[in-house]
């Protein structure tokens, strides 16, 4: 079976996002299932060629863009095999993946000369898997393609749909369109089989509260609608070789978790003191309960000993809020705005707890990371936090869930969390089943190989091995 994988992000190349994370991931888990996968980028102007080794396989092949046509050349890394799509304005010129401001016709380019390039190629995939609405324009495009493949089509999260105004149809060579252009509403009509990354979020975006306007048209399409949770890679998250903690340790010898707290409160300028610690490791926007934490910090501090450690940035309000909480509280809470992979691995090995109450979160793959190296998650109940974490009111529990988008709910749920946090033995118990659970992609890869083989019945075809 062969697979087209078409992603904006992408795995050790750019990552904005946790779309980059499976698309880094997935593909490998795919390969070992016996899958052929051809990744294919856009080449934006911020990955340097030469520096990654890439070689030009095809320069300036035409491609058909509404009224006109755009040159691209193939670019390609011979030891990945990733396709790399380039065209000097639309790309090469582009040092940010989004929010250049004509990103519908950026993505729309991107998705028609991928598919010109397969052609081109001779490489024609049973399968066209898509990613977000940046890529959605190729579901479509291919949809009446004669021949045609399986579609399949992954929401990651359906607040971003590449919406248009109405003169943006005739990208998709549609003329006499009427109403604004919607990406990601056209690849939901279009794809064989749509999925997104947790059951859970899977039934809540046929909800009006998190459908965002397309609840009704997946609610119809919900038969070819499944939720397979994302995985993570367990090589590169692993507290028992991860390369930027201060001393190594996993679940069969858990003594190096303490080293590594002590370590984080001397380079956050915390006191060494053995207090619950507390870690936030967040884009700080209000989609991941960011808010709810600056509401409910005051409390937390009068009520508890427990010492917070925050790394992120995002919203000014919220940056802004953190600042003086840590200047206010310098023994107490400890702030870095801004973003450092080494320091993300430490907060994630050092704390005892890892709060993150989202508003709502498609999987998540902050929660599995804590739980590898052992800082139980303290989450709101939605998406793939339910679907990843099992409340320690249970016998096998992990982690501490909570419901209500409150922060008294928040706060309420993390007094329970450090009321267990003060029994080491139980605790230690909890710690050790969060550090071996499995959230390997081999499984995710099992489910998506069958949506593979389904789509391919769907658009007419035998399923492959």
């Amino acid at each position: 079976m062969k697979v087209l994988f078409l992603v904006s992000e992408a795995v050790p190349y750019v990552k904005v996002g946790g779309l980059g994370d499976v698309a880094g991931a997935l593909p490998e888990a795919l390969r070992r299932a016996g899958v052929e996968v051809r990744v294919v980028m856009p080449r934006y102007g911020l990955l340097d060629p030469q520096a990654l080794g890439l070689r030009q396989i095809r320069d300036n092949f035409p491609v058909e863009m509404d009224w006109r046509r755009e040159a691209c050349q193939l670019w390609e890394d011979p030891r990945t095999g990733v396709w790399f799509v380039e065209n000097q304005y639309f790309f090469g010129s582009r040092h940010m993946v989004y929010g250049n401001g004509d990103e519908v016709e950026q993505f729309v380019l991107f998705c028609r000369a991928a598919l010109e390039a397969c052609r081109l190629e001779g490489w024609i995939p049973d399968v066209v898997h898509g990613h977000d609405w940046p890529t959605a324009a190729a579901i479509r495009l291919h949809w009446a393609a004669p021949g045609r493949a399986g579609l399949v089509f992954t929401v990651h999260n359906l607040a971003h749909q590449g919406a248009q105004r109405p003169n943006g149809w005739p990208l998709l060579g549609v003329y006499d369109g009427r109403g604004p252009l919607n990406l990601m509403q056209q690849a939901l009509f279009c794809a064989d089989a749509i999925t997104t990354v947790s059951p859970t979020y899977a039934r809540e975006i046929q909800t009006p509260d998190f459908g965002f306007g397309l609840d009704g048209q997946l609610r119809e399409r919900s038969d070819r609608l499944v939720g397979i949770l994302n995985g993570l890679d367990l090589a590169a998250w692993d507290p028992a070789t991860d390369p930027a903690l201060p001393q190594n340790y996993g679940p069969d010898d858990p003594a190096g978790k303490q080293a590594c707290k002590q370590a984080l409160q001397r380079e956050m300028g915390l006191p060494v003191q053995d207090v619950p610690l507390i870690g936030v490791v967040s884009r700080l926007d209000f989609q991941k309960g960011v808010d709810l934490v600056v509401q409910g910090l005051d409390e937390i501090l009068a009520t508890t000993s427990a010492q917070l450690v925050i790394l992120g940035s995002g919203d000014q309000g919220l940056e802004d809020a953190l600042r003086r909480a840590s200047a206010a509280h310098p023994t107490r809470v400890a702030t870095w705005l801004g973003f450092s992979a080494p320091l993300s691995r430490r907060i994630y090995a050092g704390s005892d707890l890892f709060l993150m109450p989202s508003l709502f979160e498609p999987c998540g793959l902050s929660q599995m990371i804590a739980m590898r190296y052992g800082s139980l998650p303290v989450a709101r109940a939605t998406g793939g936090l339910v679907d990843t974490i099992v409340d320690c009111d249970q016998p096998e529990g992990f982690g501490y869930l909570f419901g209500p988008y409150r922060w008294e709910a928040m706060v309420q749920t993390l007094a329970r969390a450090l009321v267990d946090h003060a029994d080491p033995r139980s605790w230690g118990a909890a710690r050790n089943r969060a550090m071996t659970q499995d959230f390997s992609w081999d499984r995710a890869a099992r489910s998506y190989l069958e949506v593979y083989r389904q789509s391919m019945v769907f658009a007419g075809h035998p399923a492959a091995d």
